[in-house]
């Protein structure tokens, strides 16, 4: 447990969030408290209340923290492909950081939580407009694809990908393949690339 110490409010929000980040990232979100947070951080129970409501917004605070992470690493791969969001580089991006569980089970449980309907994110807005940008870029003085286009593209992605992190071994077996060979999923992430990349094409001809 963390000592006991004078910190200013954005210091006790920092480090509860840093203490549910690593306990959750342990334990899994099912068996944590804020009683356990607030002693690992050092702070009073009472504090991680006032800061975040209750248990489930936290879960949503540190979720949302790994999401702001995973959105920068995939501007950067962008930003290494010259600028052009290439459907195989950000599958890339998804599928290295989708293998880590502990990511997974925050995902999964955050979404699965009764009452969360999800919220607004700037962040992700501001990406799709990266790549929209990339795009129009990529292909100048010729046709692109609408910003509708875009987001179903980014939609899908998302979701297949998710998908089959969480499903895909189940799946597999099911087909009756080696769920454990990662040949599976490396060719199911190149496939997915190539549908994504034509379907966004598809629409400027």
């Amino acid at each position: 447990m963390a000592p006991r110490r004078r910190r200013s409010p954005a210091e006790s929000r920092a480090e509860l969030l840093a203490a549910a980040a690593k306990l959750i990232g342990e334990r899994g979100p099912d068996d944590v408290s804020l009683r356990q947070i607030a002693q690992e951080a050092g702070v009073a129970h009472g504090l991680v209340a006032h800061y975040f409501g209750t248990y489930a917004a936290l879960v949503r605070e540190v979720l949302r923290a790994e999401n702001d992470r995973i959105e920068a690493r995939v501007r950067e791969r962008i930003s290494a492909d010259d600028g052009v969001p290439l459907a195989a580089g950000i599958m890339d991006v998804l599928f290295d950081i989708l293998a880590d569980e502990r990511y997974l089970r925050l995902f999964v449980w955050t979404e699965m939580h009764a009452g969360y309907r999800g919220a607004e994110r700037p962040e992700l807005v501001e990406l799709i407009d990266t790549m929209e940008a990339g795009i129009h870029a990529a292909l100048a003085g010729g046709p692109v694809p609408s910003r509708a286009r875009i987001e179903t593209v980014v939609l899908t992605g998302l979701a297949a990908a998710y998908g089959f992190a969480i499903g895909g071994r189940s799946w597999l077996a099911g087909m009756g393949h080696d769920p454990g060979d990662p040949a599976h999923e490396a060719e199911f992430r190149v496939q997915l690339a190539r549908m994504l990349a034509a379907h966004m094409v598809e629409e400027a001809g």
